[in-house]
């Protein structure tokens, strides 16, 4: 066998082996329950969803609508498109908000019971229509709600329109269920307050 045959068999051999192991590896990826498209798969999906939390008595706390949500058991995770949440209280008219996208995740509180979070991204509004003062309309990029404890915050630009007229800050605190509204500013944005005119006309 010359040298030129021997060199073409040993390329032959080499082609096969490099057949057979793609051959293999494809098989195992694809066989392997393990794999990424695996894992990220959600335990519940669903589109125009409505879920409803009542309080002990029986009476409602809140109403969450989503066009469509992903669970994820094991990470006590929901991934939710154009959430909205219609938030009771006992002592404050309810609050409408809604966001373009949002998650729920859980977190444990200083007592060490487990209480759901809500994150709201893009586009954040609250409003609150009350019947002596008139509406307020809360808005942010970015919102965390704690339906529970009836609070929510936001460390990010905040915009406050109201009657009385508009209120800009840099974050801010919300007690939903008192209307107390705890204001920030930073070395970029102050807590400023422009007033309508008709404010101070004669009544």
């Amino acid at each position: 066998m010359t040298s030129k045959t021997i060199g073409m068999v040993i390329l032959a051999i080499m082609a096969a082996y490099f057949y057979w192991a793609t051959q293999e590896s494809q098989t195992a990826d694809r066989d392997d329950p393990e794999d990424e498209h695996t894992k990220s798969q959600p335990d519940v999906y669903g589109k125009g969803v409505r879920y409803h939390q009542l309080h002990p008595d029986g009476s409602l706390h809140y109403r969450l609508n989503a066009a469509r949500i992903e669970q994820y058991y094991d990470r006590e995770f929901t991934e939710m498109q154009a959430p909205r949440v219609h938030l009771l209280s006992a002592n404050q008219p309810p609050w409408d908000i809604e966001s373009k996208i949002g998650t729920i995740r859980q977190a444990v509180t200083r007592g060490g019971a487990k209480e759901d979070v809500v994150f709201l991204n893009e586009d954040v509004e609250m409003v609150q229509k009350h019947p002596e003062n008139g509406t307020m309309t809360l808005r942010s990029e970015v919102f965390q709600l704690f339906p529970d404890r009836q609070y929510a915050q936001t460390d990010q630009d905040v915009i406050i329109d109201s009657e009385v007229g508009r209120t800009v800050a840099a974050g801010m605190v919300a007690d939903l269920e008192t209307g107390i509204l705890t204001l920030s500013s930073d070395s970029t944005q102050r807590v400023h307050t422009i007033v309508l005119p008709e404010q101070f006309k004669d009544s």
